[in-house]
Formats: C-alpha cells, structure tokens, sequence
C-alpha cells in the first residue's frame, strides 16, 4: 500500500511549544520552525515566488501565519501569494508597503521590475539570488519610502554591500533590476479615471525620476496618453483598492516596455497643471457625493 504524503507545517514565525501543539493531532506532522529572517521574495519576468530557507512556502500542506508589527507586510505578501496558489494556510490581516504592491502587481501580470527582498542580515548570503534576479546595476529601495527617500543606485556587488552600511538601519529595503530610461510617466487617477498625467525626465546625473531630486515635468493632455499607460494606472489603483493615487510607470528606452516602478497615496499636485483639476474632480465627487447633500442642506436653507 502507497504511504500517503507526509503532512508538513511551516509555522511562520515559530510560537514557543508549537512542538506540543501538533503532537495533539492524530497523525504526524512535520514542523519547519518558520522565520521572517529567513523569507526571500522575488520577481522575475513576471514570475513570482517566495522562498523559506530555498524552500517554496507553496511546498508545505499548511502555513500557520501569524507576525508582529514590524512583519506584518510579509505575512500579508505571502498570505497573497498563497491566496493566489490555492494553498492552505491561516488569515493575516491585510497589510502594505511596496513588498507588498509588488506581489499584488506580479500575482495579476502587471509589468515590474525584477524584484528580490531579503532580510538585510542576509543580502550577503542571498547575494547569489539578487545577483541572477535584479544583476547589476541595481536599484536599492526603501520598501516604506517615499520620493525616492533611502534609495541608492549600484553598479557592483561590493557597492552594494558599501551603500547597505550607509542606509538606515532601522529601514528594510528590497532590490531591482535599473531600468535604462528618458523619463518615466506619472498618471493620476482618481475614482478609477485618469485625470491627470505627466513626463518626468531626470536631471543630469540623477537615476530617480521624482520632482523633487530636480527631474523636469512635462504634462500630457490625457488623450495624448498613451492606452496601455492609461490602462496599467487604472488597474494597479483598483488593485490596491484605492480611490485616489499616482502611478509611476518607467519606460525602458532599449525596449519600449513599461513597467510599474509604484503607487503613490499621496501625490504632490504641481501648482497651474492638469494636476489641479485633477485633485478637484476628486475631491468634488465627495464633497458632492449623495453623503453629503444634507450638510450642503444645512449650509444654503
């Protein structure tokens, strides 16, 4: 007779006594005593996986999610991960930073960069992976930044290795492959419409796109725009569930290929552009909203 398949548990992260949990149950169970120093994530042509110590979490027959507040963005990516591979595991409340945009974006077949994340004390050991995933150069992000806060460009192992000593100790950051650009487009959406979009070409000497490392604005009436671009912005907002965002979408100038650098929820609004009646379409389809009939009410009887 055929042994059935051994039943494996990866518990991520390990609570105390997990071990005398399981002898509970009436068969044998395998435990993986799990750890989010251990988690690699990475995306690749689009092709997405996570990893326990080079083990896929999808090989398991459950995952016992759970983590604490400094985690809690990894156990959602691979709660979506495993939501997307129909594997069994336990629910983990949602949760956001770019780790877990990306997953969103590379589970749903939107355009990204090559992606790996990793536990900052492990880049050293996991520098095989970033090398054939991201190669060099690279692009160092903070996954909680902003405007191009804490990030770095990176021709070499050994910078890379330097800049990590630079950056803040406190922040956790992932890597991705550099996109050669001219400019990348910024596409303002809001209530699943684009209303507003943008050019942004970097200043000389500078591999961040934003305003505000000195990059050049040039905004695009919105019938210029091209369709995919539209389209790519539209999705990645309703995807993250979000009424009001800016979506930043590289240009690869050796192969025309777009690809969604992230999604902004907070978006500057450059002063006399199509950024402003942008914001206040927005803003007036609340204020305006059926909610808010009774408080106008007040107001003008």
């Amino acid at each position: 007779m055929t042994p059935k398949k051994p039943f494996t548990l990866l518990s991520l992260p390990t609570v105390p006594n997990t071990q005398q949990v399981i002898k509970k149950f009436p068969f044998p169970i395998t435990l993986t005593k799990g750890n989010y120093k251990n988690i690699a994530i990475s995306i690749h042509n689009g092709i997405m996986q996570i990893l326990h110590k080079d083990i896929d979490v999808n090989s398991f027959s459950f995952v016992w999610l759970s983590s604490g507040w400094s985690q809690r963005d990894l156990a959602y990516a691979v709660n979506l991960y495993l939501n997307h591979t129909k594997m069994p595991h336990s629910y983990v409340e949602k949760n956001s930073s770019k780790v877990t945009d990306y997953t969103v974006f590379a589970l749903h077949g939107l355009p990204t960069p090559d992606t790996v994340f990793v536990n900052r004390a492990k880049i050293e050991e996991r520098m095989p992976l970033i090398k054939e995933i991201c190669g060099f150069p690279l692009i160092i992000k903070d996954v909680m930044g902003c405007q191009g806060k804490h990030s770095a460009f990176v021709s070499s192992e050994t910078e890379l290795l330097e800049q990590m000593t630079l950056l803040p100790k406190s922040k956790r950051f992932l890597f991705q492959r550099f996109i050669p650009n001219e400019y990348d487009w910024g596409i303002m959406v809001a209530n699943g419409t684009v209303v507003a979009g943008e050019k942004s070409y970097p200043a000389g000497g500078e591999f961040r796109n934003n305003a505000c490392n000195g990059a050049q604005e040039c905004f695009v009436d919105i019938a210029d725009i091209p369709e995919e671009i539209k389209k790519m912005a539209v999705t990645a907002s309703d995807l993250l569930g979000l009424s009001w965002s800016r979506t930043d979408i590289i240009i690869d100038k050796n192969t025309g290929l777009p690809y969604i650098l992230e999604v902004n929820r907070f978006p500057g609004i450059t002063a006399k552009s199509h950024e402003v009646q942008g914001a206040y379409t927005f803003l007036a389809s609340h204020i305006y909203s059926s909610t808010s009939k009774k408080f106008f009410k007040n107001i003008f009887s």
